[in-house]
């Protein structure tokens, strides 16, 4: 399956833009792991989609490292979450 380039690209100037919405508004610290992870799994699917033509084996590795950094996306906003619903009661 290949990523188109706009749909990666796409992937990060949104995730980086709500890194700097975050940063506007004084977010905690730990509020910016999930927002790592997520930048991290678009990088690494912007890199597939131009690595594809030149190392199918990268490709694979690198949409390996982006399911993961997604799934800890997803734990991590889950995490973020239940702290936010302890912290502030």
């Amino acid at each position: 399956m290949n990523c188109s380039k706009p749909a990666a690209w796409g992937g990060v100037i949104l995730t980086i833009s709500v890194v700097v919405i975050l940063s506007v508004y004084h977010a905690q610290w730990w509020c910016f792991i999930p927002i790592f992870f997520m930048f991290m799994s678009a990088f690494c699917e912007l890199a597939v989609a131009y690595l594809s033509r030149i190392s199918i084996q990268a490709a694979n590795s690198l949409r390996s490292c982006a399911l993961v950094f997604g799934i800890l996306t997803i734990l991590s906003i889950i995490g973020v979450f239940i702290y936010w619903q302890i912290a502030l009661p």
